[in-house]
């Protein structure tokens, strides 16, 4: 029952094509979600800060000379509310669609799968079973 490649599915079940299909197409949809997801945190922290930036640093005027410094802040005006509502509901719509996305996302059922389980797997299943059934008789 060894097996010295490195393919899961050789060896072991009654169909190595069928359980090798299903592993790379499980593989492509690790990395997809996995590349998805650093994208979409990307954009969420580039936001946040494009946000703070634009709400602490945004209204700051700073004039300085050689013999003179000068500082001034000024208030929001009414012309700024809608880039900072753009600024603020854009992360926060990206991050409520990437956790419905995993939330939502078709997961495999141990009963559902396409694959047949592997010999050894059903060999422990009957172990298990028969050693279940035996503690019971005692």
């Amino acid at each position: 029952m060894i097996d010295s490649s490195d393919d899961l599915s050789g060896g072991e079940a009654d169909n190595p094509g069928l359980i090798s299909d299903y592993l790379r197409r499980e593989a492509w949809r690790f990395r997809w979600e996995k590349r998805l997801t650093n994208v979409t945190v990307a954009l969420i922290l580039l936001f946040y800060l494009a946000l703070l930036g634009f709400v602490f640093l945004g209204n700051i005027r700073i004039s300085a000379g050689v013999w003179y410094f000068f500082a001034a802040v000024r208030p929001h005006s009414a012309g700024d509310i809608p880039i900072i509502v753009s600024l603020s509901t854009v992360p926060t719509l990206l991050l409520i669609a990437l956790l419905r996305y995993f939330h939502h996302r078709p997961k495999a059922d141990q009963d559902d799968l396409q694959a047949p389980l592997p010999i050894s797997v059903e060999a422990a299943k009957a172990i298990i079973k028969a050693t279940t059934d035996a503690m019971k008789n005692n």
